[in-house]
C-alpha cells in the first residue's frame, strides 16, 4: 500500500458555507469566486445580513458583478479590480466587530491577500471561510532573494527577482500567502527536471 504524505502547511479549501449564528457576516470575493457567492447568497438567513465586495477579474469568463449587483443590489459594493476591493475591505474593518464571520472567494493569491488584511486585525483563521475558485496558479516565494512570483502554473518557475530556477515545493506560509520556491539547480547548473503545467 502506498503511503499518502499530507503537507500540514498547505492550505485546505472548502464550499462556503452559511454560519447562521454570527452575529454580522462580511463577504469578499473576485473573479470566479462569484459563483461561490451566489450559492452562498441562496443559502442566506433572511433575517441577517451580509455585506460583501466584489472585484470584477478580466480572466473570468462569466460576469458575475451584474448578477450579483441584480440579487443583492443593496449588500455588495463592485470594484473593477481586486486591488480597488482590498482598499475598500481594510477601509471598513474598522466598523466590523466580534462575532463578525468572513468569507473570501477567488484565487489562491486574492484569498490570501484578504486573510493578510483580516490578520492584521485579529481575526483568526477559524473566523474565515476560504473558496478556491477558477485558477490554481500560486504565488511562489524565493528562499534565496526574497522576491515573490505571481501566477505560477509549472512546477518550475524562473524567480521574478534572481532569475533563479525555482522548484515550487507545496510548502505554503500563511504569513506570506506564498509557496517556497527553492533553487533547482543549486547541485548541478543549467540540469533542469521537466517543466510540466501542474498549476492550470
Amino acid at each position: 500500500m502506498e503511503r499518502q504524505y499530507w503537507i500540514r502547511s498547505k492550505p485546505v479549501y472548502t464550499s462556503l458555507l452559511w454560519h447562521e449564528k454570527a452575529t454580522a457576516h462580511l463577504v469578499i470575493a473576485e473573479g470566479a469566486g462569484g459563483m461561490a457567492v451566489l450559492k452562498l447568497l441562496q443559502l442566506k438567513y433572511p433575517t441577517q445580513r451580509v455585506k460583501g465586495f466584489f472585484a470584477k477579474s478580466a480572466g473570468s469568463s462569466k460576469n458575475y458583478a451584474d448578477i450579483i449587483s441584480s440579487l443583492a443590489p443593496d449588500e455588495f459594493t463592485i470594484f473593477a479590480n481586486a486591488e480597488e476591493a482590498l482598499k475598500a475591505l481594510k477601509n471598513s474593518l474598522s466598523e466590523c466587530y466580534m462575532g463578525t464571520r468572513f468569507y473570501v472567494a477567488g484565487s489562491e493569491d486574492f484569498i490570501w491577500e484578504v486573510a493578510k488584511e483580516l490578520y492584521k486585525v485579529g481575526v483568526q483563521d477559524d473566523d474565515i471561510d476560504k473558496e478556491l475558485t477558477g485558477t490554481l496558479a500560486r504565488t511562489v516565494y524565493c528562499v534565496h532573494c526574497k522576491a515573490i512570483t505571481k501566477d505560477v502554473h509549472h512546477n518550475v518557475v524562473a524567480c521574478v527577482g534572481c532569475q533563479r530556477q525555482l522548484f515550487v515545493r507545496d510548502h505554503f506560509s500563511r504569513r506570506l500567502g506564498a509557496y517556497m520556491g527553492l533553487m533547482v539547480d543549486a547541485e548541478e547548473p543549467g540540469v533542469l527536471p521537466t517543466i510540466e503545467e501542474v498549476y492550470p
